[in-house]
């Protein structure tokens, strides 16, 4: 299920997210007595449209792309970093100070600020010192449980639960308790005085409150995550040179069983049940299924697993399973190794983002073969039309800040300013690539190119804390940029948002996932021969007696109180 209700991505939201709600439960049950009364009044149903979002400014002097972005979230595309980067600040933003901050993650470790040029000069720039507790990824959650529980949470604390699974129990308490609301600190036109963090795009901080009050600095992604990658080169041989030329969902399979060709050790489809099942995501989107929920004129619910078009698509992945088209076993496959098979060949389509494209699948397909030709899957209509894709992701995580007096405050948001500087900035290169000389030299082109030093020093988690609107951007690889920007600008314009994604509603955030999980272990189990459509059916019927409707209730009282623009 696509996070969180159907089949898709396998963000790390929904990945750790059964695990994450379990483990969090704890921390934040007991919050429920000790917030304040405000804080139990608010746990309700809440939405995005009643707050007073930061006012957008677009800076004045950021680089010319060359392609170009849009205030929509299509991310600018640059061949070649500025050759001669600007400085977003003349002075140090702050006087001193020691800081604190939590994220997760996802590298080897940095070398600590002792030994480590980079992490000293970003303070040096800075004018304060940040210590960074970078925990182990699959590990964040279970600390950060640990410290809601017991106290001493740090400055700026990263969440993940915006993409759609809440991980903390119990939301509104334990923010109202907690963390500093900020929207009287930044809302409006009060956020000017972060540079920076208003030249982000309306669009992100909508994913940012939680009943009725703006309590997250968004980390900026994408839009839409893609609905997959394809091997251009096999396409082609099988007739295909462009998702454009398929026509609707029977010319789709014919494509399927053309490029299965089991002697080869060649399949048309992996996926694995961790990572999006049976790359299900890829036929939502060519069916119609809207994005988790489906809202009508008179603000009523549909939840995609109850819509023809999810049951379409289903019945078209039982066809793709049953003529063969999936890599044998490929539902118990590890990311990694569904991504081995689509770069070496042995499979034609996968369900992985686009983000992933430009940071690794791109670079080691070609290594492997260096004809391969790796291109976005942008959805065609199953009957002929266009198809859709998903607003899935619009933001990495976000950032709380620990709630401190109003002068704390303004300072660990110039922090946050300081790293959402953007691509082309003297502040940028130095967060994301280090000290130049030591952690990276500049090419013929002025790109960084970093040392073996500075891969570990610039594994500092800065990106985790507080950043800038993305940009696509892969030095000597204009044709990757080319692809991945195009595949943006023709996304971002059919992705459908959810209505529900700048909603609040108690009962999803407590017990949304176990109810999905069971749908969508059945969606598998249907697609893998193992049970019938009625079993679909009856795991439908089943979500809605035991929460799904309370759920769609709350979303519905939410969508009703919203002002509409």
């Amino acid at each position: 299920m696509h996070t969180p209700t159907s089949l898709g991505l396998g963000r790390r939201g929904f990945l750790r997210g059964v695990g994450a709600a379990a483990a969090l439960t704890a921390g934040g049950s007991t919050l429920a007595a000790c917030g304040s009364g405000k804080a139990a009044a608010e746990n309700k149903a809440g939405s995005a449209a009643q707050v007073q979002l930061p006012t957008y400014t677009p800076l004045s002097n950021g680089p010319t792309p060359d392609l170009p972005g849009t205030d929509a979230g299509v991310p600018a595309g640059f061949y070649n970093y500025p050759a001669s980067p600007t400085a977003a600040f003349t002075s140090p933003p702050l006087s001193g100070g020691k800081f604190s901050a939590m994220t997760p993650l996802f590298t080897a470790p940095p070398p600590g600020r002792g030994s480590n040029p980079a992490w000293q000069a970003v303070e040096k720039k800075l004018g304060a010192s940040v210590d960074i507790t970078m925990v182990v990824g699959d590990d964040f959650d279970t600390k950060l449980s640990t410290l809601i529980a017991g106290g001493g949470l740090p400055d700026l604390i990263q969440y993940d639960g915006l993409a759609g699974v809440p991980t903390i129990s119990n939301l509104p308490q334990f923010l109202d308790s907690q963390i500093a609301d900020l929207t009287p600190l930044i809302g409006g036109d009060k956020v000017k005085d972060y540079p920076h963090l208003a030249a982000i795009p309306k669009v992100f901080w909508e994913q940012c409150t939680v009943a009725g009050s703006l309590y997250f600095i968004p980390i900026p992604r994408g839009i839409s995550a893609g609905a997959g990658l394809y091997r251009q080169d096999l396409f082609a041989a099988a007739g295909v040179t462009s998702t454009k030329d398929i026509k609707n969902a029977d010319d789709f399979l014919a494509l399927l069983k053309e490029l299965t060709n089991p002697g080869k050790d060649r399949y048309a489809l992996a996926g694995n049940a961790g990572n999006g099942g049976y790359s299900g995501a890829i036929f939502e989107q060519i069916f119609g299924v809207p994005n988790k929920w489906r809202v009508d004129g008179a603000g009523k619910l549909t939840a995609d697993i109850e819509t023809d078009e999810f049951k379409a698509a289903l019945e078209f992945m039982v066809k793709a399973a049953k003529a063969g088209c999936f890599y044998p076993g490929s539902q118990g496959w590890t990311k990694a190794k569904m991504e081995d098979a689509f770069q070496s060949g042995k499979a034609a389509l996968v369900y992985d983002g686009l983000p992933a494209l430009s940071t690794s699948v791109w670079a080691t397909a070609q290594k492997i073969d260096p004809n391969a030709k790796l291109m976005p899957f942008v959805p065609f209509g199953a009957t002929g039309g266009p198809g859709v894709a998903w607003q899935d992701n619009v933001v990495f995580a976000g950032t709380m800040l620990k709630k401190a007096d109003p002068a704390k405050l303004a300072e660990v948001l110039k922090i946050a300013d300081f790293l959402a500087a953007p691509f082309g900035t003297e502040e940028y290169l130095l967060k994301t690539y280090g000290v130049e000389g030591t952690d990276y030299t500049l090419d013929a082109n002025h790109n960084p190119v970093q040392t073996a030093q500075g891969k570990n020093d610039s594994n500092v988690t800065w990106k985790y804390v507080a950043a800038p609107q993305l940009v696509t951007y892969n030095p000597g690889v204009n044709a990757l940029t080319d692809a991945v920007h195009q595949a943006y600008t023709e996304l971002v314009p059919i992705a459908l948002a959810d209505p529900t994604a700048t909603l609040y509603s108690p009962t999803y955030g407590k017990q949304g996932v176990s109810l999905y999980k069971a749908v969508s272990d059945t969606v598998t189990q249907v697609i893998g021969g193992q049970s019938s459509m009625s079993a679909f059916d009856s795991a439908v019927k089943t979500w809605r007696g035991n929460g799904g409707d309370q759920i769609r209730s709350e979303f519905e009282q939410a969508y009703a109180g919203a002002p509409k623009s």
